[in-house]
């Protein structure tokens, strides 16, 4: 009879000793994925702000390069070639330049300690 109590109460104990971890890798997954929620909501609101900068920029420029070279198709292709070697240059360059540091914010944002 007293085993099965030890048994019993060992049990109880080991069973709620796995809620209360539980409970804490939850908790610390929370406190992680908003802090990586955040971090991207507001890189995507920073993001959307360069957009408008960079789209006007572009008009911009286009309109002054079409007024330089009496041409509109030749100032804004001159543009869009410098977007296409743009993009081509991170297409290239996505590994080391982009995902990485990318990857690696994301996991320290999970693993860091408050």
């Amino acid at each position: 009879m007293v085993q099965i109590e030890k048994i019993e109460e060992l049990t109880g104990g080991l069973k709620k000793y796995l809620d209360t971890n539980i409970q804490l890798v939850k908790q610390e997954m929370t406190a992680a994925s908003s802090v990586i929620i955040s971090y991207l909501f507001s890189s995507l609101l920073i993001g959307l702000a360069a957009l408008f900068f960079l789209f006007f920029i572009s008009l911009t420029t286009g309109f002054y390069l079409s007024a330089l070279l009496d041409s509109t198709i030749y100032g804004f292709a001159i543009v869009a070639g410098f977007y296409f070697l743009i993009g081509l240059l991170l297409f290239l360059v996505r590994k080391s330049l982009l995902m990485k540091p990318i990857r690696e914010k994301i996991i320290q944002n999970i693993f860091e300690k408050k």
